[in-house]
């Protein structure tokens, strides 16, 4: 989760936003290259639409700066081939005007120091659509695990922003590239914007400390208010000028700020510590060390509290630590960028919008195996593994809990949850913030009592296990690297402990449909390709072995229960 930003001037914020949505057409290389099969799991296309692109009150940058921003590291624009941290590009359409990747959102911002200007932030979809190639071929599949690297994306927008301050021309290209997308009158041609490079405060545009985690000047408009608002520019460009600099500063603050997520284990693609970052930004005085990583998880079948008894609940995350799916995803939310105010409970939430998402996610079903491109599955081996799954495995994966002993993998994620905040438990300090900002956002955009009844869980529970969640192993074929942190690349390793490789590569898209999992050789290369160290706290690939785990059984009847796993 993430605090509010620094105090901006107004102007400033104006300046930067985009006049409209016809300012930048979509650039060829957001759309999509290659012929992409969807898989079929409940989604019509309007809404795969929607829930890759519905703003959730993410605002992490504005629009403009990262559309005209040039990366530090390929020498491009940064949004130009952003398949590099793992995004999946995505086409063009109403819900998505300038063809950005999946689970990248344009909305207006809520926040009233920058009200109407187009805000870029991220959704649910980011971490939650997976694609496989094989062969040539790609599938998509909704709700699957994401490669996504959110922290070098964190890294390279940090850097090329930093680059850009500290070097004039660089930051006066970069501030007449936003001018003139906007068609602001009085922007300066290219070759006459160096003489403003003496000024006072373009040289001092390096000088950028980390912002405080709180903002006491923050407020928030409606939904609606912010909707229909666009802000004015001011009259000249040496005012503009002077806007524009204080707010890239600003946004470098913010992002010096966020330091604290990239301490501890490296998370690498297709998984984040969200509650070791949650514990950090609303707790910085009782930051510890983030080393429980653990993967995006699987979004079929997830559980639907509302209208259940307090004894029927069913539980969430790895080791089940609530009952809000509302609460879960404002938490994702502000972990994604909703500027807010911890006293106040203000945010740039768009609470509606979340439960929306929400809804989509609850049509969602396992998807199937895709013989068309995998391979046909060997249905006599099937029927035989299908016995051996009742018999090893179908007991316990059954949204079930389980002491970390008993199923013996890595206790970090178990154990850091609830890690007390000074002398409250973890779970008692986060849960009266996330109530707050919930309520306060129902106020916000006037969702009635009636209406709030039908989008939680009554009453929300915020807990601490020490244990872990088992749940059923629909799809569980398109949902690798394995166990709650990712530590086992396929099925065939998780059925062989011994042979569990201590370093693999992760974030190439190619699947092994016979061991059933990405590639994961050591000597694969891509943009997005990382080495998975299980010596590293929090990445231990030991546990779920032995014979309650069906990992001592013939390799003939491993092989069998790996063909069921494909039909399941």
């Amino acid at each position: 989760m993430r605090a509010p930003h620094r105090p901006l001037i107004f102007a400033a914020l104006a300046l930067l936003a985009a006049c409209g949505r016809k300012a930048q057409q979509p650039s060829p290389e957001a759309a999509e290259t290659t012929a992409i099969i969807y898989s079929a799991n409940g989604w019509t296309q309007s809404e795969r639409d929607q829930y890759y692109h519905l703003a959730e009150g993410s605002e992490l940058m504005p629009y403009a700066l990262l559309a005209n921003l040039k990366s530090l590291k390929t020498d491009k624009p940064f949004l130009q081939g952003m398949e590099r941290f793992g995004f999946l590009p995505d086409h063009a359409n109403p819900a998505n005007p300038y063809g950005l990747p999946v689970g990248v959102t344009v909305s207006r911002s809520r926040n009233a120091g920058t009200v109407g200007m187009e805000s870029l932030g991220f959704n649910c979809a980011a971490c939650h659509v997976a694609e496989i190639t094989y062969r040539g071929k790609h599938v998509r599949i909704d709700g699957a695990p994401a490669l996504l690297n959110l922290q070098d994306y964190q890294i390279e927008l940090k850097d090329s922003l930093d680059a850009a301050l500290k070097s004039p021309p660089k930051l006066l290209a970069l501030i007449v590239a936003i001018e003139k997308q906007r068609n602001t009158p009085g922007t300066p041609p290219d070759q006459d914007a160096g003489k403003y490079a003496g000024e006072p405060s373009v040289q001092s545009a390096g000088e950028v400390q980390a912002a405080p985690t709180a903002d006491a000047s923050f407020h928030s408009v409606s939904s609606v208010v912010a909707d229909a608002s666009r802000p004015a520019p001011a009259s000249s460009f040496q005012e503009r000028l002077q806007g524009d600099i204080a707010l890239l500063k600003a946004k470098l603050a913010y992002l010096e700020n966020g330091k604290l997520l990239i301490d501890g284990t490296a998370p690498g693609p297709g998984r984040v510590d969200a509650f070791g970052a949650a514990r950090n930004l609303l707790f910085p005085a009782y930051a510890l060390k983030m080393q429980s990583p653990v993967s995006f998880p699987f979004i079929w079948n997830v559980p639907d509290n509302i209208g259940r008894k307090a004894a029927d609940f069913q539980w969430i995350h790895y080791d089940g630590n609530t009952n809000s799916i509302l609460e879960r995803n404002i938490g994702q939310s502000l972990g994604m960028g909703a500027v807010f105010d911890p006293k106040t409970y203000e945010s740039t939430l768009r609470i509606g919008n979340l439960h929306q998402l929400e809804l989509l996610t609850h049509k969602l079903q396992p998807p199937k195996w895709p013989a068309d491109v995998l391979g046909a599955i060997d249905e006599a081996q099937a029927k035989k593994g299908e016995q051996i799954f009742n018999q090893k495995c179908a007991g316990c994966h059954q949204d079930k809990m389980f002491a970390q002993m008993q199923i013996g993998t890595d206790p970090n994620r178990a154990n850091s949850f609830g890690q007390a905040v000074g002398t409250i438990p973890f779970p008692k300090a986060v849960a009266p913030i996330l109530d707050g900002l919930k309520m306060k956002a129902f106020a916000d955009d006037g969702i009635s009592p009636a209406e709030q009844a039908g989008m939680d869980a009554n009453p929300v529970v915020w807990r601490a296990t020490a244990r872990y969640l088992a749940r059923p192993l629909n799809g569980a074929w398109a949902t690798a690297p394995y166990l709650h942190n990712g530590s086992v690349p396929t099925l065939y390793d998780l059925l062989h402990p011994d042979g569990r490789p201590a370093r693999f590569a992760v974030g190439n898209r190619e699947f092994d449909p016979v061991k059933i999992g990405y590639r994961a050789d050591l000597d694969t290369t891509g943009p997005n390709v990382w080495i998975f160290d299980t010596s590293q706290p929090g990445n231990s690939n030991i546990g779920h072995s032995g014979d309650a785990f069906g990992t001592t059984l013939p390799e003939d009847q491993k092989s069998a229960l790996l063909e069921f796993l494909k039909k399941f």
